[in-house]
């Protein structure tokens, strides 16, 4: 099977900040995945694959270090991302969707869910930032893609698949290698595109717990339907997070999951989708 099934075919959409990949699969209750960090919309692929009899699975290439083309001029806050995200739903034709974050894909979720709530039909998050959470590993990567040069020698040093496992890489957030090929889409725009690295530094450099400690607080007045999915075996985003966005959003429902990291696409994908399958045939079709 293509390692990338079913969503090898990438196609490009323009919005203001700039052009942004796009892959789809499936048709039914339109779905919007944001991903991680140094990810793109591929990290989808086997949700995808259980879900596309059932949902219309749109997995953008968001401007988190894996994008091309570069965004020189974008606003890649976290505000600024979550107007990107409606941007492309005005591409795509989109008046709203579920939206499902993962890592720090669910960090702009959540701004999207409070700062433009017409949008969101329902929200899933898994394994994310709330409220005042800054991961140690983050500041770290923050610190040293400031100094000058730095990006270059990291993307250098991520070509090897030693450096790649390691666990304040891809080794912290999965517990499964992420196979070669998938593991060059995630890095040839890094490897090869300083544009790509200036905008994954400026992405770093306005990361900020201040934007969640002003967001996650509001999910409050989210009232519509939320899933939360956590692994037991987390290691960067605490647990207390996930305990709370239960709490505060008025509809969500908690789900822990065992034998992954935060990348649950790429560690358990097959239980996430049968938990989105549900969360989603839960949804009525009248649901704003």
């Amino acid at each position: 099977m293509n390692t990338f099934s079913p969503l090898q075919d990438r196609r490009t959409v323009r919005i203001p900040a700039g052009v942004v990949g796009c892959r789809e699969a499936g048709a039914g209750i339109p779905v919007l995945f944001v991903h991680g960090i140094v990810a793109n919309g591929l990290a989808w692929r086997h949700v995808a694959r259980r879900l596309a009899g059932q949902a219309r699975c749109i997995a953008p290439d968001w401007p988190l270090g894996s994008h091309h083309p570069a965004m020189p001029s974008a606003d890649l806050s976290l505000p600024g991302l979550a107007r990107i995200v409606v941007d492309v739903m005005d591409a795509l034709g989109l008046g709203d969707a579920v939206l499902v974050g993962n890592g720090y894909g669910g960090d702009i979720a959540q701004v999207v869910a409070v700062q433009y709530p017409e949008r969101a039909r329902a929200l899933v998050l898994a394994a994310t930032n709330a409220f005042d959470s800054d991961p140690a590993p983050t500041r770290v990567l923050q610190r040293l893609t400031a100094l000058p040069g730095a990006g270059a020698l990291q993307a250098i040093g991520m070509r090897s698949r030693h450096m790649q496992r390691q666990w304040f890489t891809y080794g912290g957030v999965t517990k499964r290698p992420i196979p070669a090929d998938v593991m060059t889409s995630y890095l040839t725009s890094l490897w090869s595109d300083r544009q790509v690295r200036d905008d994954f530094r400026r992405f770093l450099g306005q990361l900020s717990p201040r934007h969640l400690a002003e967001a996650s607080p509001r999910l409050a007045a989210f009232d519509k339907p939320a899933l939360v999915v956590w692994p037991t075996e987390e290691r960067y985003f605490p647990a207390e997070g996930a305990r709370r966005l239960t709490q505060t959003m008025p509809r969500a429902r908690l789900v822990t999951v065992d034998d992954s990291y935060s990348w649950m696409p790429e560690d358990r994908p097959d239980l996430l989708a049968d938990l989105l399958a549900e969360f989603l045939a839960e949804l009525s079709p009248a649901s704003p």
